[in-house]
């Protein structure tokens, strides 16, 4: 079991609040994760479980990491138009190199 457990802590970054609790599992056995909610999304993430001798410093920049390479993500989904092209394209180049 953790020995501290940081409170909640909300702070500002990219334009964005960020709210941090961490959680307990609905079972007695389950273990605590560190959820988050971020202004103008729709969904709580939770990425990661608590660890001993964390600051809120250390936990800010693991949610930023999370948060920022999520959006990056998000930003390359390609269009189901494109995907199947980039499928034919992928299954093209395959039968090139079987038939070589």
């Amino acid at each position: 079991m953790l020995e501290t457990m940081l409170q909640s802590f909300t702070f500002e970054a990219d334009d964005r609040i960020f709210a941090c609790q961490i959680e307990q599992g609905r079972t007695r056995l389950a273990q605590p994760w560190w959820w988050f909610t971020v202004s103008g999304e729709s969904h709580r993430f939770a990425p990661f479980q608590p660890e001993v001798g964390e600051t809120i410093e250390s936990v800010r920049c693991r949610v930023l990491s999370y948060y920022r390479e999520l959006v990056a993500r998000r930003a390359l989904t390609l269009d189901p138009r494109e995907t199947w092209e980039l499928r034919r394209k992928n299954l093209a180049a395959l039968k090139s190199l079987r038939n070589r």
